[in-house]
């Protein structure tokens, strides 16, 4: 059997290291997994997984993407095509009507579809409803459909409006190899540990809300010591220094830049702040458990509050408030709240490799057998 993990590009994202992570798994159970984008930017080839063939349809630009799509499955014809994005499967399902008939079709939602549309403007707006408008059009035809949480599943359900079951399988987070990865030695930004220190972890994207993470840090450090770790890199970066030299934070904020390896920063600190809009998932929340670090996160679609089961293993707070965000940092460092740390990593081991790929594994088995 050959399967295609279809993605529109490879980028150093939460969503293609879940895809990085599943794809050796699969060879390991007798399946000829192929990783495939339009695009694998070069930022994120330390995460591609060795000896995984890859496939590149538009090196040259997305105008490319369609026709070498269409060339490629002709030459290599997938059993499986498993896409990631909603553009790209929808596009596939036609491919696969027109031209492609034995080729099975597994659709993967790993972010809200509603929010995203009610909150663009514009022609980002138009773009989201017309993506919407094929995908009502077209999943119904899809082999399989997998949400990352019930949420989510639900989210897909009501706004693609359909009636036929979605599985719902959440990321595979947890590694066998996590205790050494949590372990690895890093350099820390200052020279002693006896100050709280908070850290946020992703894309310094809009949606992750860094700035809302800047303001609640900034009340909590004018009324007791914390420093705050950064770790990633994105368009917001600018916007980041900029607000952490007005506001005299030098001292005690810190951008490590992009981290092949976050898992033992996230160690060293007292607490993770997820700030987010939106998620599809939370990779993130799940990786500070297994490093036993307390999890703050906004209550947001669709994903934090299914992964700390909706508040018991982690704080959850309204989207949009710097003012609960903080209070929330200061029962962090305070420990106000507290969860023991084995609780945490006994909770982050739900969200293993070894079951998720188990219950891909039988989505897929199931498809090949109709």
């Amino acid at each position: 059997m050959k399967l295609w993990l279809l993605l529109s590009r490879f980028e150093n994202g939460g969503l293609e290291r879940v895809q990085a992570n599943l794809a050796p798994a699969f060879v390991q159970s007798g399946i000829d997994t192929w990783l495939v984008a339009g695009k694998f930017m070069q930022e994120a080839e330390v995460m591609l997984p060795a000896n995984i063939p890859i496939l590149e349809l538009a090196a040259n630009g997305k105008l490319t993407f369609i026709l070498n799509l269409y060339r490629q499955l002709r030459i290599h014809q997938p059993d499986v095509v498993m896409a990631t994005s909603n553009d790209v499967s929808c596009l596939v399902l036609i491919l696969r009507k027109l031209f492609f008939p034995k080729i099975k079709v597994i659709c993967t939602q790993h972010l809200s579809i509603s929010t995203p549309l009610k909150q663009a403007k514009g022609i980002q707006k138009l773009k989201y409803w017309l993506i919407l408008k094929a995908m009502q059009w077209l999943w119904s035809k899809a082999d399989a459909i997998i949400a990352v949480s019930f949420a989510l599943a639900e989210d897909v359900r009501k706004n693609v409006r359909l009636k036929s079951p979605i599985s719902t399988i959440y990321n595979p987070i947890v590694l066998p190899n996590y205790p050494t990865l949590i372990e690895q030695p890093i350099i820390l930004p200052w020279p002693d540990k006896n100050i709280p220190t908070l850290i946020f972890v992703g894309r310094l994207a809009k949606v992750k809300r860094v700035d809302l993470l800047l303001q609640a840090f900034k009340q909590v450090q004018q009324k007791q010591p914390c420093r705050l770790l950064i770790v990633g890199d994105g368009t917001e970066k600018t916007f980041i220094l900029d607000f952490i030299r007005k506001n005299d934070l030098t001292d005690v904020c810190h951008l490590t830049g992009q981290q092949n390896n976050p898992l033992p920063w996230i160690k060293s600190a007292d607490a993770l702040v997820l700030s987010s809009d939106y998620e599809g998932f939370g990779n993130v929340i799940v990786e500070a458990m297994a490093c036993g670090t307390h999890v703050i996160a906004t209550d947001c679609p669709f994903g934090p509050a299914e992964i700390l089961d909706h508040g018991h293993y982690g704080q959850l707070v309204p989207v949009n408030d710097s003012e609960a965000l903080a209070e929330a940092m200061k029962k962090a460092i305070d420990k106000r709240f507290y969860v023991a740390k084995d609780e945490l990593q006994e909770r982050a081991n739900t969200f293993s490799l070894e079951s998720a790929v188990q219950q891909y594994l039988n989505v897929i088995h199931t498809v090949m057998d109709t």
